[in-house]
């Protein structure tokens, strides 16, 4: 018996049960989204592009609290296949209340790797001690302008200077959240001597290294004398000496950027994986819901079922048929879940949420649109199957 041309299902009662799933759809979606976009953003933190690698301390706990010695850059900018070497050192700080990474550097290196367009003002120069460049999401958090000066206090060490805004940037990345000054500069700030920063990022030839590669080649320069490694003296000696000190490969590692960070989130259990799972338990949470929202639009149109039934239908017959018209509402439910989600994540990237005091950017997943969808309408038919088998024993 064909039921498809009967509209025994109540518009306004599959209605309520689209409003179900549509709000469990929400709930999963934000859930996941959100997970993925802290996990993503935490990944980009240093850059995603390939050829861009890491240099830091293995006993470090997190990427911004290790060091390594200054004296080592000096010993593998001249390495055949190194195209260009930025060290830095990451300066957690306060400005007027608000938190504030402050990422030291030497500006002609680091244009190397992260070329900034400058949207009003002049661009950072190694000797400028008394001034700092700002990124436009930072800017338009403090309402910062050229020619400001800020009071910014050190979060870790007790140190405060007063800073004026050179110039504003934009780079499409992460530093849009961050502010620039030379490397002496943070390292003052971070509290440590001038012997030693966060990180070494390099640009590299990928047909001449790879990180494993590069960290034999590393470990050959550190273990060597310095005048085996260094041909030329660094733009920061001009500034500051860079005294010879003992470095000690073993306490080194080289990592893509990328990998680099994953490192440190995988440490602590927030793998792509885990995240993912917390969002499906979510879901599953409110599965619940979604299943007795299927029991109570089946046991509502008992009277309509037992109609069909007494006609002729079988009850595979009827769980075929409700399972075909009920699908549709589910996955139109879940897109709209998706969407409603999807808006209110860019609201919220919009309105500055953070963590680490970076920007968490949202973006929609393909792999989890369709797992959101999948696991709504298996639910829903669950439901139904589950339905209509206590029908049958009544």
């Amino acid at each position: 018996m064909r039921l498809i041309s009967f509209n025994y299902l109540q518009r306004q009662r599959l209605l309520i049960l689209t409003l179900v799933l549509m709000l469990a759809s929400v709930l999963f979606s934000i859930t996941a989204f959100g997970f993925l976009g802290f996990y993503k953003t935490s990944n980009a933190y240093l850059g995603e592009r390939e050829d861009i690698i890491a240099i830091y301390n293995t006993g470090s706990t997190t990427p911004f609290t290790g060091f390594i010695p200054l004296q080592l850059t000096t010993r593998i900018e001249n390495i055949s296949g190194v195209l260009a070497s930025s060290p830095e050192i990451t300066a957690p700080a306060l400005i007027r209340g608000k938190s504030v990474f402050f990422r030291g550097v030497i500006p002609e290196e680091f244009s190397k790797l992260n070329p900034l367009t400058m949207l009003n003002g002049e661009t950072l120069k190694l000797k400028d001690a008394r001034s700092t460049v700002v990124g436009k999401r930072l800017a338009g958090t403090l309402n910062l302008a050229v020619g400001n000066k800020v009071l910014v206090l050190g979060a870790l060490a007790e140190r405060y200077l007063e800073l004026k805004i050179k110039g504003i940037y934009e780079s499409s990345s992460s530093l849009d959240d961050e502010a620039i000054v030379p490397l002496y500069v943070g390292q003052w700030l971070r509290g440590t001597n001038y012997e030693t920063i966060s990180i070494i990022r390099a640009k590299i030839d990928k047909s001449k290294w790879t990180p494993t590669l590069l960290y034999e080649a590393i470990a050959q320069k550190a273990e060597a004398p310095q005048s085996e490694g260094k041909t030329k003296p660094s733009p920061i000696e001009e500034i500051i000496p860079i005294p010879n000190i003992a470095i000690n490969p073993e306490n080194l590692d080289v990592k893509e950027t990328q990998k680099f960070m994953k490192t440190y989130l995988d440490r602590y259990g927030m793998t792509q994986e885990t995240l993912l799972i917390l969002a499906t338990a979510v879901f599953i949470f409110a599965s619940a819901t979604i299943f007795s929202a299927s029991h109570t639009l089946i046991h509502q149109h008992e009277h309509e079922t037992e109609v069909l039934r007494s006609l002729g239908a079988s009850t595979k017959t009827l769980k075929l048929d409700l399972i075909f018209k009920v699908l549709p509402w589910s996955i139109a439910a879940s897109l709209i879940g998706v969407l409603i989600a999807e808006a209110a994540l860019l609201a919220m990237e919009s309105s500055g949420v953070q963590a680490l005091s970076h920007t968490i950017h949202f973006q929609p997943d393909p792999l989890l649109i369709t797992l959101n969808i999948l696991l709504v309408s298996a639910i829903v038919v669950l439901g139904i199957m589950r339905s209509t088998k206590k029908l049958k024993s009544q």
